[in-house]
């Protein structure tokens, strides 16, 4: 039996304030460069808050999607797609440890597992809940048997 595919998210208020803070950090970045260097405003306020923008937009959109056979963990920063037999484990600091053929394992940062320091501990409850739901996901994987996925 085939699992739905699922996405994982943090609160939406979280992921709100992330969003909405980014195009203001953006501009105090435009103006501490504009203090720092000789440079001219416009270009300068334009370039950083478009970087802004488009990092607040990832904020937003920030989550885990579990498929069939990886996992794809959308941050802020960077998108990685891990395939479900190389996830070790999932810590309690959300962090997914993943190990593909002999190499060191990895540690791969997932912004949905984790509440950020400003959040004063709300949420708790569905950031655990989301990698309880992944390690689960990850177990089911170890349990299935090479006749169980001919047959499906």
């Amino acid at each position: 039996m085939r699992q739905p595919n699922r996405t994982l998210r943090a609160p939406s208020p979280h992921r709100a304030v992330a969003a909405l803070a980014s195009p203001v950090i953006g501009y105090f970045v435009a103006r501490l460069l504009l203090e720092l260097f000789v440079l001219p405003e416009l270009p300068v306020y334009v370039a950083c808050l478009a970087v802004a923008v488009v990092l607040g937009y990832r904020a937003w959109t920030a989550r885990i999607d579990l498929r069939d056979d990886s996992l794809r963990v959308h941050n802020t920063l960077v998108s990685t797609t891990v395939a479900r037999e190389h996830v070790r484990r999932v810590a309690e600091n959300g962090r997914i440890e993943w190990q593909a053929g002999r190499s060191r394992a990895t540690r791969s940062p997932a912004e949905t597992l984790r509440a950020p320091w400003w959040t004063v501990r709300t949420g708790a409850s569905t950031y655990a809940r989301n990698r309880e739901e992944l390690r689960s996901w990850v177990r089911t994987a170890s349990r299935r048997h090479p006749d169980d996925e001919a047959a499906a």
